[in-house]
């Protein structure tokens, strides 16, 4: 759920583009037919470079956070830190019309704010999870006004339960933690006439725009739709709940985003630049509200590769987080298709992903999926026998205000893989800093050599 135009520009040409939405088994036979190189393109899929053949997006990456933060107070955010720590919980709202980029966003900062070390809360969209169960709006009819008050209740104890939560290790932990929310309590009503919001006010006093829009949240970022801008990447595939056309998506869009005026802090993504900066703002955003200063998301920056020689001593790194990453390649039902499984983890838990790759119209498209346990397990049941396993362990840090990751190549691997070690980041062209602690070899951003479909692949 993604937009804009489709160029392969090299600031493309790495982009993953991450679903968070869980699936089910009965989805899994649908998430499968992305193998299928005539999938229609939609919006979770980013334009890549053909000549880079890797599937392999960066997370942001990974440092102290505690050189990072600012410290400010903000009174009108009551679960923001006081003047004496720089600890806080920070709660933002993605919200927007149908097809925005919502999802990818939400799993951008989730990877960020891992990466340094915050706990991180992503809070379903509520309206989806009960929508899945068959409900149909144009069935309800006089129901509607009771579906969309219980609908905000269930939203609000969803909310509240990990709200809860993320108390626990803000101050139990003396832990940083974000909260983001898919959709918040105003988006039920930007559904609702006036006179029934009203109504629904009656019933439940203690319901009011102040708390339910201004205090309850910290930040608020409206993700506009692609049917205002980006018509052509407009898309009903990507969730099975969707069923709006062009004009109701821009009609929702416009009613969300009125419902949620008068947030002291609501930011505003439309679609003037293509889909790999409008997520880059995204996470800008909620960098510069919380008070993060970081490079790396202007406008033009790209992924660059370098082949590193070796790995210095732990005490040359700044402070860094290791994760340990495992790619497999599964069948594909097309040479022009590729698909893989990747699971990436620390202390023994793991997340998963699916990903695939395909041509269309003389451009490269890639989409992913954030699956479960379950699902991976019988994805694993089609890897591929023609590559090997790639493990990895990456090292994410910060080095002068830039990102960076480290993956170190570990076997059992490919014996081209071998003692490999490269080092990614991304940049300006202008802005290019290499950490003075690695010896790098060369540049490989554009080596197909490099790729990790390549990397993989079995000698015949």
């Amino acid at each position: 759920m993604s937009s804009i135009e489709a160029n392969a520009s090299k600031s493309a040409s790495d982009e993953r583009l991450e679903s968070r939405s869980p699936i089910n088994v009965i989805q899994l036979n649908k998430l499968l037919k992305l193998s299928n190189p005539n999938l229609k393109k939609s919006q979770s899929q980013s334009i890549l470079n053909d000549a880079n053949d890797d599937l392999e997006i960066d997370e942001p990456i990974d440092h102290s956070i505690s050189a990072l933060l600012t410290q400010q107070t903000l009174s009108t955010a009551p679960t923001q830190t006081d003047a004496s720590s720089s600890k806080r919980i920070h709660r933002v709202v993605l919200t927007g019309g149908p097809c925005a980029g919502k999802t990818t966003s939400i799993n951008k900062i989730k990877i960020f704010f891992e990466n340094i070390g915050w706990k991180v809360f992503c809070v379903p969209e509520t309206a989806t999870i009960l929508l899945s169960s068959g409900i149909y709006f144009y069935e309800l009819d006089k129901h509607t006004i009771d579906f969309q008050e219980n609908l905000l209740k269930s939203l609000l104890q969803i909310e509240d339960s990990i709200n809860q939560a993320a108390k626990h290790y803000y101050k139990e932990k003396d832990q940083n933690v974000i909260i983001i929310y898919d959709r918040g309590a105003m988006d039920p009503v930007a559904y609702l006439d006036e006179e029934d919001w009203e109504i629904l006010k009656q019933r439940n006093p203690t319901w009011n725009e102040v708390d339910l829009r201004d205090n309850r949240y910290d930040q608020i970022i409206h993700l506009i739709t692609a049917a205002k801008g980006a018509e052509q990447f407009y898309t009903l595939d990507n969730n099975i709940s969707r069923t709006e056309g062009l004009d109701l998506a821009r009609q929702l869009d416009a009613k969300i985003a009125k419902a949620w005026i008068g947030h002291p802090y609501k930011y505003v993504i439309d679609n003037c630049t293509d889909f790999e900066i409008k997520i880059a703002r995204v996470l800008q955003a909620v960098c510069d509200r919380i008070g993060l200063q970081f490079k790396g998301f202007d406008v033009g920056n790209r992924k660059r590769k370098f082949l590193v020689k070796a790995v210095p001593e732990v005490t040359e790194f700044p402070p860094f987080q290791d994760f340990n990453v495992v790619h497999n390649y599964l069948v594909s039902n097309s040479p022009k298709v590729q698909a893989r499984i990747r699971k990436r983890g620390q202390s023994n838990v793991w997340s998963y992903t699916y990903t695939v790759r395909f041509i269309r119209n003389d451009q490269v498209v890639e989409t992913y999926r954030q699956i479960d346990k379950r699902e991976y397990a019988m994805l694993y049941k089609t890897i591929d026998g023609n590559h090997f396993t790639i493990y990895k362990l990456r090292r994410c840090f910060e080095w002068k205000h830039r990102y960076y990751q480290l993956d170190m190549y570990e076997e059992p691997c490919n014996p081209s893989c071998r003692g490999l070690i490269i080092l990614t980041t991304r940049c300006m062209d202008e802005d290019l800093l290499l950490p003075d602690f690695l010896e790098i070899e060369k540049e490989i951003t554009q080596d197909p050599n490099y790729s990790m479909f390549n990397l993989s692949k079995r000698k015949k």
